[in-house]
């Protein structure tokens, strides 16, 4: 793999796509899963955070086949408590969204996580190789009316504390409200290099919906193109930072 720039984006929850054969699988009815997509998706994540020279690492799935941010075991990952692992059984509210199905979870680690996250650690060992140094992006959004504009996620090992106060200057700067790991905390890294190697940086940037999408729909709304210029500007901060 080829990397011209040291920073790889991780997208993973901006598609909406599901095959049609684990769509027979989900027990919502076609209005139900399309509700469920709307609040669980990061809407335009691709388009928002899409960086000139960055290799992208994007989910070809949506979240609800399969969550490449949640540990591979159960056992460490928190949400699998509530239905909530890579491979979801329960919805926001939960309903059940499918029954659990241990060949369909091989089927889908086969299939979607572990090739995605092989090639997230392709793309940033290939990063180090050539450049020494490799900063991820782990590329989201969330919607509160009430939250600030931007959540920051951060990693005691490799999230630089430095990194994190110029992001929040430079969101100031821009004229908008931030907030450190809340309503969600942390970064991807992966875990080849996770609390080992700290040439690798990470940091998540959360961008609230209230300020590109409408409410309750898959659209962008007015917003959106001065929301993606000011992801880039994030982004340029962090690059700038290393």
């Amino acid at each position: 793999m080829e990397v011209i720039s040291h920073v790889v984006l991780h997208i993973p929850h901006a598609s909406t796509y599901i095959p049609d054969e684990y769509r027979r699988g989900i027990l919502l009815t076609d209005g139900e899963l399309q509700d469920e997509l709307i609040t669980m998706t990061d809407a335009f994540c691709d388009e928002l955070y899409g960086f000139p020279g960055a290799v992208s690492v994007i989910a070809p799935v949506s979240r609800l086949v399969c969550d490449m941010e949640r540990f591979r075991e159960d056992e460490k990952e928190p949400c699998a408590k509530h239905g909530q692992g890579l491979i979801y059984t329960h919805t926001k509210d939960g309903r059940v969204l499918r029954k659990y199905d241990s060949q369909l979870r091989a089927q889908i680690l086969n299939n979607f996580y572990d090739p995605h996250h092989a090639k997230l650690t392709a793309a940033v060992d290939a990063a180090l190789e050539q450049h020494g140094k490799c900063l991820i992006i782990d590329c989201h959004s969330f919607y509160d009316a009430d939250m600030p504009d931007f959540c920051i996620g951060t990693d005691d090992f490799h999230t630089p504390v430095e990194l994190t106060k110029m992001l929040f200057t430079k969101t100031d700067k821009l004229g908008y409200s931030v907030i450190e790991n809340i309503p969600y905390s942390g970064t991807i890294t992966p875990m080849k290099h996770y609390s080992k190697d700290k040439r690798v940086i990470s940091v998540m940037i959360e961008t609230n919906r209230k300020l590109y999408q409408e409410v309750g729909k898959l659209e962008k709304s007015a917003g959106f193109e001065k929301t993606r210029l000011a992801c880039q500007a994030l982004i340029h901060c962090a690059v700038s930072v290393l």
